[in-house]
């Protein structure tokens, strides 16, 4: 135990009332003072994202000297180009389309610009909030560039900072479309500083991001196009939840071009062509060269690990298959004293997950061993309309894993929502259970309805718990909802 540890908790809270006006410190990105004297921390973390802020705030609250570093916005990418303002610009396109729906003859429409509004005042208070939780933990945080200059040595501008031990969390960043003119196609980042909206868009990609904003886009009147490297959206999850989707999307006039492969972006007369190859996915013929032409291109290929320039490669630090920080199962990298998790590492970039890291982190280095989160069923959601929500395993990794198509069952059932009917829709939802056949354990859960992120959420722990089909079909439903589909 530490002799911070050993103090009473009033103390270690008057001491941080104190102290937290000069919390937040600005540092020089390059620095032009001269080097004051070096500085101790038990935890230097860089990067206030998700992963970063917990891991962070859990090490001082056992007892830690943490110093954080950012040098841009608290929160990251969930807080500022990410989860939270997407969600948001999908909350105001749902109601766009209700008020051009069900309520048209009103003439009410949801702005673009009223949105964004609302969006960067929402940023605004949780990095407010996010940098206030700091401080009540007793977090120091410095605002500048970090570069790991030693094992136990980190240089914040003109300040050297000795610490036991480092954590490296500085996320991910939108990977740039490798062709003639890439430069040209905006990231997802872009789209939450837009002001006005273009009359068209391509969307390159079909994964997570490129379905959300072509979807919340489109609900806002844009004509948008897809195009897509596979033969399908969002390859990850089960394939007849991405095929509904397609159709969904499809009938809210989205137009989806699969088997593509973007080779040209030009702009010409205020435009931008975005020349493509399109793959016969029959064999039956030639590759195809075609052009669509829009006001403005989205690129969202992915995201890549974002920790160059830090002066880790120089330290040994190692690059894993993916491109992120190579870690052990502890997140440690192969320097002892260095750890990395998040969207830095490979696995799941999602923020829970960096969440969820964070802090087991920092409870197995400064106190107490927690519990280790369950990183192999994992829920997730598309934010897209309709929603998708999936936990476990789907019916293709499920065969996969049982050996024999016999060894597994489904059950899928579409319905047409009471939400959609009113709104004067027909799009029908779906539900999709993974089953082993022999046991009726349900091992996996696909949803298509935007009810589904927050039922999916609930069922990730009756899955984890070995529900049985049974068990769901024996347990009296909750009507009218969406989710007494899922009991039969």
């Amino acid at each position: 135990m530490t002799k911070r540890q050993a103090r009473p908790t009033t103390e270690r809270q008057s001491a941080r009332r104190a102290t937290t006006e000069q919390a937040v410190e600005q540092v020089p990105r390059r620095g032009r003072r001269k080097p004051g004297p070096q500085r101790e921390a038990d935890f230097v973390v860089i990067g206030a994202g998700s992963g970063g802020v917990a891991a962070a705030r859990r090490a001082a609250v056992l007892g830690a000297r943490v110093v954080l570093v950012e040098r841009g916005e608290i929160g990251g990418t969930c807080v500022n180009r990410g989860c939270v303002p997407k969600k948001m610009l999908s909350y105001g396109a749902g109601l766009a389309a209700i008020l051009s729906g069900c309520l048209s003859h009103t003439g009410g429409k949801e702005d673009w610009s009223d949105a964004i509004v609302r969006v960067n005042a929402e940023m605004a208070r949780l990095q407010v909030a996010y940098t206030h939780r700091l401080q009540e933990a007793g977090v120091e945080l410095l605002r500048g560039d970090a570069t790991v200059i030693a094992p136990d040595q980190v240089q914040v501008g003109a300040q050297a900072i000795r610490a036991k031990r480092i954590l490296v969390a500085t996320g991910a960043r939108p990977r740039t479309l490798p062709v003639p003119g890439g430069e040209l196609a905006c990231s997802s980042d872009d789209i939450f500083t837009w002001q006005s909206l273009p009359a068209s868009l391509v969307v390159i990609g079909g994964g997570y991001v490129a379905v959300e904003q072509a979807s919340i886009l489109s609900r806002y009147g844009v004509k948008v196009e897809m195009l897509v490297r596979e033969d399908r959206l969002l390859a990850r999850f089960d394939h007849e939840i991405a095929h509904a989707l397609a159709e969904a999307l499809a009938a809210k006039g989205v137009r989806l071009h699969f088997n593509t492969e973007v080779t040209l972006l030009n702009q010409a007369n205020g435009a931008i062509d975005v020349c493509y190859r399109q793959r016969d996915a029959a064999g039956n013929g030639e590759d195809r060269i075609r052009t669509v032409r829009a006001q403005a291109a989205l690129a969202a290929i992915g995201r890549a690990p974002h920790w160059e320039g830090l002066g880790l490669e120089t330290l040994g630090v190692q690059k894993a298959e993916k491109g992120g920080i190579r870690v052990d199962r502890s997140f440690r990298s192969r320097v002892r004293s260095i750890h990395a998790i998040g969207d830095a590492i490979d696995g799941l970039h999602l923020t829970p997950v960096a969440t969820a890291q964070g802090r087991w982190l920092a409870d197995r280095l400064f106190g107490r061993r927690g519990d280790r989160a369950d990183f192999d069923l994992v829920p997730t959601a598309v934010f897209c309309e309709p929603a998708i929500g999936s936990v476990g395993l789907t019916e293709a990794a499920a065969i996969a894993a049982a050996g024999k198509p016999e060894r597994i069952e489904t059950v899928v059932r579409r319905f047409v929502s009471l939400e959609t009917r009113f709104a004067g829709g027909e799009q029908a939802s779906m539900v999709k259970l993974v089953v082993n056949a022999r046991s009726g354990r349900v091992l996996g859960a696909h949803m298509m309805d935007n009810a589904a992120p927050e039922i999916v959420q609930a069922l990730a722990v009756a899955l984890r718990l070995g529900v049985k089909l049974s068990h769901l079909q024996t347990t009296v439903q909750l009507h009218p909802t969406v989710a007494e589909e899922l009991f039969g």
